[in-house]
């Protein structure tokens, strides 16, 4: 007899939720990553597509029958309580975590293929997914060094043992037998406005800037949406320094050609074997210097202002409702004594939260409180930014 699988209903901060997954990942050895088979691939195909028709209970039947649960998980700590499905695996394949917001504003797909040795791109991914209301983000479930066997696709690292080798199936950015490759095209291919942030960290060296850009070739798209991004990445953080591997031709250092998720875009002839001649300018490779925008929260929030600035929502009829949700907070940026109105007979609970989900209504002092506003002292809040909730409403704030 068949059994329905039970969708997990579950609540909280995802920030969290992706950080525990991260840091329970298995590390460089171990031989757990396994490849998926064919008929795998072809049921997560199907999980996908029923997940975007949001046909939520076949997503779930389909997910369990390969070892993964499907959750509604919703983030109490976000501006307005958001709905997320979250694929996690129910079993032990490593094949990666991965989240839909079906209210996306942006249809941006965030991926991050290497969180355990590309120190904080994982929890940079899932920061960046969520402030940039993204469509989708895809975050691997093992070290890219984790099995010892070799994928049959080209291009070499020294990662892994400190010597030139080829790719490790468990290098998701250069194995096609893998949920993340399938999930990339149905994503593509689906989502015709679709444009993939794949976020990748280095080691700077001397002659190296803080930020390599590459749409896998060495071909100028239009429209450029890289150029567009580093204007606004400097926009962000003017001591950033950059290379553009299509406007920087002779630049041969991490440009992502031998990507496989890159390949696919650009509509490679060979995905695992054949870099592109072609580009769409849907595929955006970023390797990032560890000091300046993945190291914590303060600078990833450039990275999601940057692509924010990018790419313009497609969400109008959101926009409407956040507005008229949205606090009034002044001043903002504000330093020390600020003003929340909310004209409202209903008892105030003010909460306020930090960029990573973590309730800091402690550290405010209420000054005062009447009907229709709160004014509070922040002094002992840290510099940065914050979201505040009060009642049914909310926004971000700035302390500065």
């Amino acid at each position: 007899m068949f059994t329905r699988a039970q969708i997990v209903n579950t609540s909280g901060s995802l920030f969290d939720e992706i950080t525990t997954v991260i840091a329970n990942m298995p590390g460089d050895s171990g031989n757990e990553y396994t490849h998926p088979t064919p008929a795998q691939l072809n049921s997560w195909g199907s999980v996908l597509s029923n997940l975007f028709n949001q046909n939520y209970t076949k997503a779930s039947d389909t997910a369990n029958a390969i070892g993964y649960n499907l959750e509604q998980f919703i983030d109490t700590t976000a501006i307005e309580n958001r709905t997320y499905y979250v694929l996690k695996t129910a079993s032990a394949n490593y094949w990666g975590t991965y989240i839909y917001y079906p209210s996306y504003s942006r249809q941006l797909v965030i991926q991050s293929p290497h969180p355990k040795k590309d120190v904080n791109t994982g929890k940079e991914g899932v920061f960046v997914f969520m402030e940039t209301e993204a469509l989708f983000f895809a975050l691997s479930g093992t070290s890219r060094c984790n099995n010892t066997s070799y994928s049959s696709c080209d291009g070499t690292t020294t990662v892994c043992s400190g010597s030139s080798e080829n790719y490790r199936i468990s290098d998701l950015s250069h194995n096609v037998s893998t949920i993340f490759q399938t999930t990339t095209g149905v994503i593509f291919n689906r989502f015709k406005e679709s444009h993939f942030i794949q976020l990748h960290g280095f080691t700077k060296l001397a002659s190296d800037p803080y930020i390599i850009l590459s749409n896998g070739t060495q071909i100028t798209p239009s429209p450029d949406y890289i150029s567009i991004f580093k204007t606004k990445l400097e926009n962000e953080d003017s001591e950033l320094t950059f290379k553009l591997a299509h406007i920087d031709l002779s630049w041969t250092r991490l440009r992502g050609f031998y990507n496989t998720q890159g390949r696919l875009i650009n509509a490679s002839s060979n995905y695992c074997n054949a870099n592109a001649t072609g580009t769409h300018g849907r595929f955006i490779h970023m390797e990032q210097e560890k000091t300046r925008l993945r190291n914590d929260s303060t600078d990833w929030v450039k990275v999601a202002n940057a692509l924010n600035n990018t790419f313009l929502k497609t969400s109008l009829v959101s926009e409407e409702i956040k507005a008229k949700n949205k606090l009034k907070i002044y001043p903002n940026p504000g330093s020390n004594i600020v003003t929340i109105e909310e004209n409202s007979s209903e008892e105030k609970e003010l909460k306020i939260y930090n960029m990573l989900g973590q309730e800091l209504s402690s550290k405010v002092k209420i000054v005062n409180y009447t009907h229709d506003k709160i004014t509070i002292n922040i002094e002992n809040l840290p510099l940065g930014y914050y979201i505040f909730k009060l009642n049914t409403k909310s926004a971000k704030f700035q302390k500065h």
